[in-house]
């Protein structure tokens, strides 16, 4: 997360031009947190760790009475209070995910969420700490998005991963947690030791067929957690549809390329690319990228998917 804390790393186009999560999995996630594994979950406090900008941690107000958004990036954390300097119930510190339980009493947290994070974090440090300020019952719930595709059109897999981890490209300049990511989660261990309900955990793939070495995991349409106070099969891996996409003009793929901390890093240590900025085929590394898909394709916008790996687990009621 090293590139983000930066102060070099623009902030605010960040906020402005990430993808947003979709409500589906914010559904998932409160039905276990309050109806899983027979420990109902509070509602009195919520911790977003790796909270960048505020993304998740602004959809939180609603279903709890405090919301704590916390970030190792001064950067974003200024940029979250300035965006939402006017919400009710939300708060935003400096802080680490491992280091976070110093900022709120111990026992008091219903729920930790995390978006876009997960791999980032030390967990020989995190769980010790998610555990410390959890109260019992509560729930750990992380997610994140892998790389793109390209709605109907399987057959540019290939090109994008091409760009995103090439070694003549992008790829050795994302930090090690991205192969994680890259990997949905599979690689994150829960915790083993005795304050955790490791019956209570699961992985959920949202993902559909965009990810064939998923093929395997056991597959759920629709997920039942998604209706009412369903609760998840009893199944450590599930693998559902794909929920996550987006439509948009190519100056807008443009935007959202370049939040990304490996084309930051890329153009540190290459300035002479990042000086052809805009030039179309003539670009930088970007634009280039961006012409290929727009010859591809020959459309005015690009329909974009993300698969979505979600994990959680509950620390036990009793114990």
């Amino acid at each position: 997360m090293a590139t983000f804390s930066k102060a070099s790393f623009n902030a605010a186009s960040y906020a402005a031009f990430r993808p947003t999560y979709p409500p589906r999995l914010l559904k998932v996630v409160l039905n276990y947190h309050f109806n899983q594994a027979g420990a109902t979950g509070g509602k009195d406090k919520v911790v977003d760790i790796g909270c960048g900008t505020g993304q998740v941690t602004q959809t939180l107000p609603q279903y709890f009475d405090r919301v704590v958004g916390a970030d190792p990036s001064e950067g974003m954390i200024e940029t979250a209070k300035k965006k939402h300097a006017s919400a009710e119930k939300l708060e935003f510190v400096v802080a680490s995910g491992e280091e976070v339980d110093q900022h709120v009493e111990e026992g008091s947290v219903d729920l930790v969420t995390a978006g876009q994070a997960a791999h980032w974090f030390d967990y020989q440090r995190l769980w010790p700490s998610l555990a410390r300020m959890l109260k019992p019952g509560g729930t750990v719930a992380m997610w994140g998005y892998s790389e793109f595709r390209i709605a109907n059109h399987p057959e540019l897999a290939p090109l994008i991963t091409q760009y995103s981890l090439g070694q003549d490209s992008l790829g050795p300049y994302w930090e090690p947690g991205r192969k994680i990511l890259d990997n949905h989660y599979r690689d994150v261990p829960f915790p083993t030791s005795s304050e955790w309900d490791l019956d209570s955990a699961r992985r959920v793939y949202f993902s559909g067929d965009l990810a064939p070495e998923l093929k395997d995991v056991p597959v759920y349409y629709p997920l039942p957690a998604e209706a009412g106070a369903q609760t998840l099969p009893d199944a450590p891996e599930i693998r559902t549809d794909a929920i996550m996409g987006k439509t948009l003009p190519w100056d807008g793929v443009q935007s959202w390329l370049r939040t990304w901390s490996s084309l930051h890093t890329y153009q540190q240590r290459h300035p002479e690319d990042k000086e052809r900025t805009g030039k179309g085929k003539e670009g930088d590394i970007a634009d280039r990228f961006v012409e290929v898909l727009k010859d591809r394709l020959g459309t005015e916008t690009l329909d974009i998917q993300w698969p979505v790996s979600l994990i959680m687990i509950k620390k036990k009621a009793v114990f």
